[in-house]
C-alpha cells in the first residue's frame, strides 16, 4: 500500500465511530454518542481528495456488526472494532470523542498522540449544506507525524475530515474528506442538515 493510500484510509477511518446509548437528546448537554450515531446498518459516504494529482474518490464507511456496546465499522477490505464506554467512544482502543464533550478537552491517544476538541460551533458550511451543533477534534500523533482533524455535527458524525503529513519524500500531503451522505441504519435515510 503506498504511503498515500494508506493515510487515505487513516484519515476517512479517523473521523468515523458511533454508539448506541440514549443520547442526551437536542436540550441536554451533549455526549460523545451524540456526535457519533451508531446503529446496525448505518452508512456514510464521502468525497474525498486524495491529494494526489486532483484526484475526488468516494469512500463509504458502514456499520458491519453491532452487538450491545461492540460495533465494527468496515471502510473496504478495513474492518476496525469500535466500543461505547461510560465516557466516550473509542475505536480500538484509543478515545475518538470523550465525555465532557466541551471546546478545550483534551486526552492521550496511542503511541503519545495527543486530542483536543478544538472548538464546538453552532454551524459549519461544507458546499451547500449547513450542519448544526458541530464540534473540532484534532489528533497529532507525534510517531506518525499525522495530524488529523475532524468535524462532527449532532447527530449525523463526522461531516468533514483533514489529515496532513509530510511524504518519505519530504512532501506535504494533504487528505480531505466531505461527507456526501448518511443513513442511520433504523430505516430511515438522512441527507445532511440544511
Amino acid at each position: 500500500m503506498t504511503r498515500a493510500r494508506h493515510v487515505l484510509a487513516v484519515v476517512v477511518l479517523a473521523g468515523c465511530g458511533a454508539a448506541q446509548r440514549p443520547s442526551s437528546g437536542a436540550g441536554g448537554p451533549a455526549r460523545a454518542a451524540d456526535y457519533l450515531p451508531l446503529h446496525a446498518g448505518a452508512a456514510w459516504s464521502y468525497d474525498t481528495e486524495t491529494g494526489i494529482g486532483g484526484d475526488t474518490v468516494l469512500n463509504v464507511i458502514a456499520v458491519e456488526h453491532a452487538d450491545g456496546t461492540h460495533f465494527v465499522v468496515r471502510s473496504g477490505t478495513r474492518r476496525e472494532p469500535y466500543e461505547v464506554r461510560d465516557d466516550g467512544i473509542a475505536r480500538d482502543g484509543e478515545y475518538l470523542i470523550r465525555d465532557p464533550v466541551r471546546a478545550g478537552a483534551t486526552w492521550q491517544g496511542h503511541e503519545g498522540a495527543s486530542v483536543e476538541i478544538r472548538s464546538a460551533a453552532p454551524s459549519r458550511q461544507i458546499g451547500e449544506r449547513t450542519y448544526r451543533d458541530v464540534i473540532e477534534v484534532h489528533r497529532v500523533s507525534p510517531r506518525t507525524h499525522l495530524e488529523t482533524t475532524t468535524w462532527y455535527a449532532r447527530g449525523v458524525g463526522a461531516i468533514e475530515i483533514v489529515g496532513e503529513t509530510v511524504s518519505s519524500l519530504g512532501g506535504h500531503l494533504r487528505v480531505r474528506s466531505t461527507l456526501r451522505g448518511f443513513t442511520r441504519g433504523d430505516d430511515v435515510e438522512g441527507d445532511a442538515p440544511r
